[in-house]
């Protein structure tokens, strides 16, 4: 268990296993070069989707909207909506 503390990395015994001299890290040690590689690369954030729910068609006045038979490929009577996110109030 490693961890960094300003220009050093200390193990779980507090014994320092690196330092960083005139800005370049100083080990011997393969796991502490792997850890300071981990340091170094930017983190990526995972794209989070929309939750998408399937609610009955309205039109302007409120009413359900049928499903025209004629198109048997679409359902008019059901649209997909997006969530909205439920923020709480501080």
């Amino acid at each position: 268990m490693l961890k960094l503390e300003g220009d050093k990395i200390i193990n779980h015994r507090g014994d320092v296993m690196a330092e960083k001299v005139y800005g370049q890290w100083e080990t011997k040690d393969e796991f502490v070069l792997d850890f300071i590689a981990s340091l170094d690369k930017p983190k990526k954030k995972p794209k989070v989707e929309p939750e998408v729910e399937v609610v009955r068609a309205r039109d302007e006045d409120g009413q359900f909207i049928p499903d025209d038979p004629a198109t048997p490929e679409v359902n008019e009577a059901w649209v997909a909506r997006i969530k909205k996110k439920v923020t709480k109030k501080k």
